[in-house]
This record gives C-alpha cells, structure tokens and sequence, in this order.
C-alpha cells in the first residue's frame, strides 16, 4: 500500500511540472553573424520556433520609433537625444543597422505564430511614456499585428497604459529589484497579464509564482542561460522563460520532455 501511494505522489508531482516556453531575448543572436535587436535576430528566432521574441523599443528625439536596448549608442550619443538620421547611421556588429519598429513589425508579420513581445524602455516622463504607448498601439493596429503583440516594460505607468489603449493585449510588468511593487494580487487588480522577474526574485519570494499561477497570470523568468535554471522553471510551473540562447534552451527542454513522455508510456 505505502509503495503504491509513493508511486501516486510521484505521478502527481510530475504532471505538475509545466514545460515553460520560450522567448528569445532580443531575438536569435547568438549565433554566426547576427546582432541582438536587428532583423536578423528576429529571422533566426522565427525560423527557430520558439513562443516568442522579446525587443526593446524608444522614440528618437524627432518621434520614430526605433529597436534598440541601450539607450545609448555605440558612438556614446542618446538614442532618445537623437534624431532619426543619427540613429540610422550607426553601424553595429556585423555591419547591421538599428531598425525602425515598422520594420521589425513587417518581418515579425511574416511569422504569425511568434508573438512579438514589445519592451518600451523607460523614458524621461510620464507624459512622454504616454505618448510613445500610443504610438506604438497605433501602429501595431494599422499595421494588422496585434494579436500577435504582447507589451511589457519596467514601467509601471507604461504598463498601466498599455493595458488602457490594448485591453486586450497581455502587458506584463518587468522588475528585478526583489521589493518588487508588484505581485500577483496587484498583477491582478491592475489587469496585468503576466509579470517578468530575474531569478533573483523568484527565488526569494517563489509564493509570487504560486499565487500566480493561481489567478492565472503569465510568469517569465529572465535571464536562463544554464539548463538547472530551466529545471528550477519547471518544476516551480514558470511560464516563460527569457534566453539569449534560444537554441540550446529548446533543445534541452525537447529531449528532456521527450525522455519524460517516453517514460510515462512505459510505465
């Protein structure tokens, strides 16, 4: 009788443990040629297969809205300080060019499987946050794109207004600091989607994750570079998790879950 209750746990446990998807940080890049943020970051995590790609986004000082994560440029001026042009004339790794937001959505189009999911990086005020999180909307709608959109940023106002203008979009609040404002109670009264937070905090304050999944709110976990990480992810039910390396983490998780079906069949 004990060992068949032990078998039972063991079942139970085990159908508990979600397989988290994954989100290619700033596209595919790490691999031959490429460049984080650039078009051919997000070809290569397209034809990868991966949940989604994640991108960083600001508004140049003449109002286009650009892919980049600093904000600052390789040539020490302000992405956000800067007109257009100066932006545009950058060269990065691998002689790849800063694309505008209308770019990155057309190839994102291409792919209608891959959410796109679109961080606004901070900007120098609330009213201008506003104004960048209406363009953006804008633009995602006339471009035909938004549900494949999903809209996250360490921006707590910005996330209030994402959830404003693209109700029914996911927005998800970003936060590495471990005195997070936010948890799943105010995830849920501010109409957040999903909440994204390093290992650093999830480790600390796992209840987060539990009461979460609870109000069936999304949780990503960011940065998985090791594959005890992605364990950790799974057996806490992690929903997503964020990688600059998209290809091994997918391989990893396939054979892994693969052996564990194969297993359950023999059993």
């Amino acid at each position: 009788m004990k060992k068949i209750v032990t078998i039972l746990l063991v079942a139970v446990a085990f159908s508990a443990v979600a397989q988290p998807k994954i989100v290619a940080h700033r596209g595919f890049y790490k691999t031959a040629g490429s460049c984080e943020n650039t078009i051919s970051s997000l070809k290569n995590a397209q034809k990868l297969g991966v949940y989604g790609v994640e991108f960083d986004v600001h508004k140049t000082a003449d109002g286009e809205l650009v892919v980049f994560h600093d904000n600052r440029l390789p040539n020490g001026k302000f992405v956000q300080r800067s007109n257009y042009e100066d932006v545009a004339a950058v060269t990065l790794e691998n002689g790849h060019k800063i694309p505008t937001l209308r770019e990155w959505l057309k190839q994102g189009k291409k792919s209608p499987k891959t959410k796109l999911i679109l961080e606004l990086k901070k900007h120098r005020n609330k009213q201008i946050e506003t104004e960048v999180c209406e363009m953006v909307v804008d633009m995602c709608r006339k471009m035909g794109v938004m549900e494949q959109m999903e809209f996250i940023s360490f921006s707590y106002h910005a996330c209030k207004e994402f959830v404003r203008l693209a109700p029914k979009n996911c927005v998800v609040f970003v936060s590495s600091s471990l005195w997070t404002p936010c948890d799943a109670d105010v995830a849920k009264s501010e109409g957040f989607g999903g909440l994204s937070y390093n290992l650093n905090v999830f480790m600390n304050r796992p209840e987060i994750i539990d009461n979460c999944n609870k109000y069936g709110i999304a949780t990503t976990l960011w940065m998985v570079e090791h594959e005890e990480v992605v364990d950790w992810a799974a057996k806490h039910n992690v929903t997503y998790i964020s990688t600059d390396f998209p290809d091994k983490m997918k391989a990893y998780i396939e054979t892994k879950w693969s052996a564990k079906d194969n297993n359950k069949s023999k059993k």
